[in-house]
């Protein structure tokens, strides 16, 4: 959503084009949107909510020859921006983006790459007539682009990629193979072909008088060397010793900050790791009692934090935001993950920064699920048992499980259409044999967090900085490659992360946890206590009625929305006739998916059928309605 864009090269004119291009990206009245010329035949802009680098850009060189747009920030740049200043090259009050001008004149892209950060960095340089793209290590704000012989053109949203000139927009069918059988796009792929996500840490150059691009890594997680030597109690002091740097490098005045809580770890750390003098607001949406919704509002009442509770009562707020969320993330995270998106107006008005959670639970260790501990996972005995392994977890564990391999074959069994079938698993082996350079106890993670991470959940970030800015302590620097160093039997175990909230914040250890309904306290003994006495409970429960309160696990019940207040709304797409012309799936496997679904007998059955509605909720967005008005202009 915030980020950079531009278009080079083409008859058209540049600036029309890029100035358009922003148009497209302007959802709301809260998002600003700049352009500027960029040599001859060239045109940049940024569009964001102004919160963070409040002053105009391009910034530019004395001489006006190099202009730069930054999008994000530096985290623990004080050394660089003290030298920097005292060698006449930068104000001692500049912003970030005068400081990322005054480093890359000083030492170039690679300078801008040994900056901290979350970022999006782009210069033209009228110099030597090169544009230069650099981003930050994990890749934290998403962009696209498109290279031909003639131009080059990028954005943070396709819709705005596809609008400049010349770009054809043709389906990139493997992608749709991959969204229907894992619920998301790997690698770097789009729904439309010749379209690429820009990768994490890389530095890109484009001579527009050329037409020359290239591009390179300029870091890659095999860069973190192991620390095997390194004790238990030692791993969670350094751990938090780091974690709160990040912290405080994060809620630096004047932002206000907000964090959204639920039952999880994540967010309770974050939390308990703020200064106390430093003014929180925390958030949580969700069904009434809920796990979710209690646990968070105890965890604000322990912390002496405002907290604010936005209530899902049915499922109508997602017929209310299923556009906007479209629109926000095209279809990188579905609509059955949009459950913030019905908080953001309010909590625009009451948080200028988030700190979110993202994530934390794969970088801490934390994950409760069956791979945590499976040799299988870390461990595989061959490359064949891992590409299972994995490839069985990305279809039906670390999202909504989705389609089994028997019912994929039905949807892809279609007359005329058999391009579908084998698509996804080709895909998913070549993804996988692009990270064989990575250590087997690491590679499993790394693959993880380059695939779901990057390419699903992040699009929660996506939507979020529609409305405010948002932070991801556990993606800072320092603290990633102390904890990718540890060895696997400290951090890989749901112990550590345990460690880390009771040394540093014990009260948060005795809110249970959300997933388990027991506390992540690192003492055995007060776990198991707790637990007895939870299993006392449910056993009275049982036995005299409903004398302890039972809290529902799910915060938003999509499989029932389904089948209530989203059936229509759902209906008219899968069954839409412009969905059966499309001709990609089988009708009849289609139709059977639903009324399995509606008669309510099998849980999760919108892993199945979620993934075919976003489908052709992109495929209508991005391809049919650009048709459509492209005709009429012709008309």
């Amino acid at each position: 959503m915030s980020g950079i864009f531009g278009h080079f090269g083409g008859a058209a004119p540049a600036l029309e084009a890029v100035r358009r291009m922003g148009a497209l990206m302007r959802h709301n009245p809260r998002l600003v949107s700049e352009a500027a010329a960029a040599g001859p035949a060239g045109a940049l802009g940024r569009i964001g909510l102004g919160r963070l680098n409040r002053a105009p850009q391009p910034v530019a060189a004395a001489d006006g020859a190099v202009q730069l747009y930054l999008c994000g920030e530096f985290y623990h740049q004080e050394r660089r921006r003290t030298a920097l200043a005292q060698a006449g090259a930068l104000a001692p009050l500049a912003d970030d983006a005068e400081l990322a001008l005054a480093v890359f004149l000083a030492e170039g892209a690679e300078g801008l790459a040994r900056l901290e950060g979350a970022f999006f960095v782009a210069v033209w340089d009228g110099r030597s007539a090169i544009l230069t793209l650099v981003n930050d290590r994990f890749g934290l704000y998403p962009h696209y682009y498109t290279h031909t012989a003639a131009a080059f053109s990028f954005a943070p949203e396709l819709k705005a990629v596809l609008a400049a000139p010349g770009v054809a927009c043709r389906v990139d069918m493997v992608a749709v193979a991959e969204y229907a059988r894992f619920q998301q796009l790997l690698g770097e792929r789009t729904w439309i072909e010749h379209v690429r996500l820009f990768p994490p840490a890389t530095i890109l150059r484009y001579s527009p008088l050329s037409g020359r691009l290239t591009m390179g890594r300029y870091w890659d997680w095999d860069a973190i060397t192991p620390a095997p030597r390194i004790s238990f109690g030692e791993a969670v002091e350094e751990t938090v010793r780091r974690f709160q740097r990040a912290i405080d490098a994060m809620t630096r005045p004047p932002h206000r900050v907000g964090v959204y809580l639920s039952g999880g770890l994540d967010g309770r750390t974050i939390l308990g790791f703020i200064d106390p003098a430093t003014p929180v607001t925390t958030l949580t949406f969700g069904a009434a009692h809920c796990r979710d919704v209690v646990y968070a509002a105890a965890l604000a009442r322990r912390a002496g934090r405002p907290h604010r509770w936005f209530p899902f009562t049915d499922g109508r707020w997602v017929l209310e935001h299923a556009a906007m969320h479209l629109a926000l993330t095209e279809g990188e995270h579905g609509w059955m993950h949009g459950h913030g998106m019905s908080t953001l107006d309010e909590a625009s008005a009451l948080i200028d920064v988030q700190l979110s959670g993202w994530d934390g639970g794969t970088s801490m260790g934390g994950r409760l699920d069956e791979y945590a501990t499976d040799p299988a996972y870390r461990h595989a005995p061959d490359e064949a048992a891992l590409l299972q392994r994995l490839y069985a977890g990305f279809c039906q564990s670390f999202t909504w499980p989705g389609l089994t391999d028997e019912e994929a074959a039905a949807l892809f069994r279609h007359p005329g259409n058999s391009e579908l079938a084998g698509l996804a698993r080709e895909s998913f082996a070549a993804a996988l044999g692009r990270t064989s350079h990575y250590a087997p106890p690491y590679r499993a993670d790394y693959f993880y967090l380059l695939q779901h991470v990057r390419r699903s959940t992040q699009a929660m970030i996506v939507f979020q900085r529609s409305a405010f800015e948002v932070r991801c302590p556990f993606f800072d620097y320092d603290l990633v490659s102390f904890l990718y160093a540890l060895p696997e039997q400290l951090r890989c175990t749901p112990d550590f992360h345990r460690a880390v909230i009771t040394r540093r914040l014990p009260a948060m250890a005795r809110v249970p946890h959300e997933k388990t309904d027991e506390l992540p306290h690192s003492s055995r003994l007060v776990r198991s206590s707790h637990s007895l006495l939870q299993r006392a409970k449910r056993a009275t429960n049982r036995v005299a009625g409903p004398i302890f309160p039972t809290r529902a696990r799910l915060y938003a019940d999509y499989e029932h929305y389904l089948r209530t207040d989203l059936r229509a709304w759902a209906e008219a797409i899968l069954f839409d006739r412009h969905a059966r012309e499309r001709g990609l799936f089988n009708p009849a496997e289609v139709r059977s998916l639903w009324e399995r679904h509606q008669r309510g007998d099998e849980l999760w059955t919108i892993g199945k059928l979620a993934p075919l509605i976003t489908i052709e909720q992109v495929l209508r967005s991005l391809v049919d309605a650009p048709q459509r008005a492209n005709s009429a202009v012709a008309r």
